[in-house]
């Protein structure tokens, strides 16, 4: 058995067995597969696909190329996961609610991926916040506080770390076996036994329609399933971004806002996932018991003063906790103009993702810098007059500022129809 005829199987669009994938996994990890082995690989899944028996199986050997978890000491923990958005930052809304209601929630964060945020880059925001804690810190941590926030290392999924970074690089992001083993691999190997899955769908999402979100979360729900778990899966829209805010620091400004008593989309999708999450973990029996308590814990700042002690607990500053304006930028700023009178007919959400990673580039090379993101003025379905800023895009040093601005006036669409989007399209358990 070799990587070239396994790369030749699925170039032909045949199906490859549990062993030949197993040799996969393990030629990735051991580095006797190489990178643009890997990579080629990938692609052919990407073009041919794989059934649910190859995603299962695939999903098995990533999740057991490095450490499983085991918390069943800790009694049944609960980890969420997003599919990827833009301006998406459930987590952190998510995460202090439910441990200051008692869940144990155990999560593993990724990085950023193409256009979308990753929480772990976000966690980043708090100075000195540490991911990379042992798995003894971690169990620790969830014991004391019901709650830690980590990143993948190369102790849990390693093959979907290595996987993970090629994909973004290759352009094998946008498919449905991939995608599923990836999110699925991490949440079996981190332990927790009950999953809680965002899966978004939309311009600003991987899948683009709602019936391939629902098909990926079917594919997820069922692999958890079969691994022993309970799963829950939500489908919502990512048409436009959860909030005003793009970029870690104001996404995080946000998130905060919300846990202050803000309502918006991002609050309104945070406090449904944790509604089911509550019910899931059996901590509720009915949607309006869930809906009580998860405003007493964000009313009474229990959800806030429990972010704290989160963040905190892993070396963390919670000081812009304490004051949200200091995450707002005060640098340079281009606002981009409306040339029209019209309704707000489309975002590009996907294009904002890449525009706010173009805000950080030095030399062509991706620096972060906490001051740069996007404040948008519109939502889908204003009015806007000819004149009026639609957004603002905040920078310190731009080398290719025209083609920045040039993206920038891509980001709204204006026509003459309302556009009406519905947030939480469907539930699947």
């Amino acid at each position: 058995m070799d990587i070239i005829e396994l790369i030749n199987k699925k170039k032909n669009g045949e199906k490859l067995s549990q062993q030949e994938l197993q040799f996969f996994v393990d030629g990735v990890c051991d580095g006797k597969i190489k990178d643009y082995q890997t990579s080629s690989f990938l692609m052919a899944i990407f073009l041919k696909g794989i059934d649910f028996d190859e995603t299962y199986n695939l999903t098995m050997s990533m999740a057991k190329s490095g450490d499983v978890l085991n918390l069943d000491d800790l009694g049944e923990c609960l980890d969420k996961h997003s599919t990827g958005g833009v301006s998406d930052t459930t987590t952190l809304v998510i995460v202090p609610i439910l441990a200051s209601l008692g869940v144990k929630v155990a999560k593993m964060s990724g990085q950023s991926l193409g256009w979308t945020g990753g929480t772990a880059d976000k966690m980043a925001v708090f100075k000195g916040y540490d991911t990379q804690i042992s798995t003894k810190q971690f169990k620790q941590l969830i014991k004391k506080n019901n709650a830690s926030i980590i990143s993948q290392s190369k102790d849990f999924a390693f093959a979907d770390k290595i996987l993970y970074k090629l994909r973004s690089e290759t352009g094998t992001v946008e498919n449905m076996g991939l995608i599923s083993s990836s999110i699925m691999s991490k949440k079996i190997a981190c332990g927790a036994k009950i999953i809680l899955l965002d899966v978004k769908y939309g311009n600003g999402a991987f899948m683009k329609t709602k019936q391939d979100a629902v098909k990926l979360a079917q594919v997820m729900v069922k692999i958890g399933k079969r691994a022993g778990q309970k799963v829950c899966a939500v489908i919502s829209n990512m048409n436009q971004p959860l909030t005003k805010y793009v970029g870690d620091n104001l996404e995080v400004y946000s998130a905060i806002n919300v846990l202050n008593g803000e309502q918006n989309s991002l609050a309104t999708l945070s406090k449904f996932l944790c509604q089911k999450a509550l019910m899931l973990a059996g901590k509720c029996k009915t949607e309006n018991q869930a809906q009580e308590l998860i405003k007493n814990e964000i009313n009474s700042q229990r959800a806030l003063q429990k972010l704290k002690q989160i963040i905190s607990a892993q070396g963390g500053s919670t000081e812009c906790i304490d004051n949200p304006n200091i995450l707002l930028p005060k640098n340079n700023c281009l606002e981009i103009i409306a040339q029209r009178d019209g309704f707000v007919t489309n975002i590009d959400c996907s294009l904002l993702g890449y525009i706010e990673k173009d805000l950080q580039k030095v030399d062509g090379e991706f620096v972060r810098q906490d001051d740069c993101g996007i404040v948008l003025n519109k939502e889908l379905g204003d009015y806007v007059k000819s004149g009026e800023v639609l957004l603002c895009a905040y920078y310190n040093k731009l080398d290719n500022k025209e083609e920045i601005v040039y993206k920038l006036n891509k980001v709204y669409q204006l026509g003459t129809k309302i556009i009406e989007q519905k947030l939480i399209e469907q539930v699947i358990e």
